[in-house]
């Protein structure tokens, strides 16, 4: 069996909804980078609701995609809160140098 390499799916930041309009400039600012993390987590976990909403009302029959959006929706909410716990660390320490 041979393997051949593939492009492993990346989370996308920013909403599918808001995202159809791309940006030039690669030069975004933090508070934007943080708005289109939120709106990426947020669609994630709407996608996983309505997928599992499917699935209880027997529209979709694959198990395998119901669970990989849950898994996906899971990792996403656990990187976002980990991102934040670090950003409010560092926030709290610069608060704390004495100028």
């Amino acid at each position: 069996m041979q393997v051949q390499g593939g492009k492993i799916h990346s989370l996308t930041i920013g909403s599918t909804e808001n995202n159809t309009k791309k940006s030039t400039d690669s030069n975004i600012g933090f508070k934007d980078f943080l708005n289109k993390a939120v709106y990426s987590v947020s669609d994630m976990e709407k996608k996983s609701d309505e997928m599992n909403f499917k699935f209880i009302s027997g529209e979709v029959d694959n198990i395998h995609e119901v669970m990989i959006a849950t898994q996906k929706a899971d990792i996403a909410i656990q990187a976002f809160t980990e991102v934040k716990s670090k950003i409010m660390d560092a926030y709290k320490e610069i608060m704390r140098i004495q100028i």
